[in-house]
């Protein structure tokens, strides 16, 4: 975990503590799921900062460590170049 991210527990943006998230709860809406494949879908954990509204989403470590998912990500997403 990066101690960069919200995760960390602290708003890389403005310092503060006050960071919650919904890794916890049921998931559900379209804001929190990324299309893999037309069947096939993963659900992210969000962070938020309610100091400055600063948000990040990340996919949980068990979907990162599914190979098969990653790989259809792999298949149907562009790769960002550097």
């Amino acid at each position: 975990m990066s101690e960069n991210s919200l995760r960390s527990g602290k708003c890389p943006k403005c310092a503060s503590n006050e960071v919650y998230s919904d890794n916890k709860a049921t998931k559900r809406g379209e804001r929190m799921i990324i299309p893999v494949t037309s069947w096939k879908r993963i659900f992210l954990d969000s962070y938020i900062c309610i100091s400055c509204g600063y948000i990040e989403e990340w996919i949980p470590e068990k979907e990162l460590k599914d190979e098969k998912l990653i790989s259809k990500v792999k298949e149907n997403w562009f790769k960002v170049k550097g």
